[in-house]
């Protein structure tokens, strides 16, 4: 029995429609409320119907959730002009995510650090009962 082979197309308009969404951040909208957005993963299904859209913001979290609102509120003008750049019979329906890969990524480094100091710590404080010992 032969296995599925793995879809390569939907994994390439993922990708092209990464780059055209950041593209179009870049150059279309010009609005000082938005954060500076990364887009760092599109998912788009086997089907190419629902492409699901992963973001990151630079900045505070009140300018976290104010982007995220207002890529909510562009996702079918964003939705258009993928449409006219990318040619698809249809054009995926966008949905936005915010990705919290960076942040736990960053959580998981500070306590790794944190454990690393206590154990140095710990050590440095063995080594001085020995010495007064």
């Amino acid at each position: 029995m032969v296995g599925k082979m793995p879809l390569k197309r939907p994994k390439r308009v993922a990708h092209l429609i990464q780059k055209e969404i950041s593209a179009i951040l870049q150059k279309r909208i010009k609005n000082p409320q938005m954060g500076f957005v990364t887009i760092t993963e599109v998912k788009v299904t086997d089907d190419l119907q629902h492409a699901k859209v992963y973001f990151t913001v630079y900045g505070s979290d009140e300018e976290k959730v104010t982007t995220e609102k207002l890529l909510r509120k562009m996702t079918p003008f964003i939705r258009y002009h993928i449409g006219q750049r990318i040619r698809l019979r249809y054009t995926p329906e966008i949905v936005f995510y915010y990705d919290e890969t960076i942040e736990r990524a960053a959580r998981i480094e500070e306590l790794i650090n944190r454990i690393h100091r206590e154990k140095d710590n710990a050590e440095e404080n063995r080594e001085r009962r020995k010495e007064d010992n």
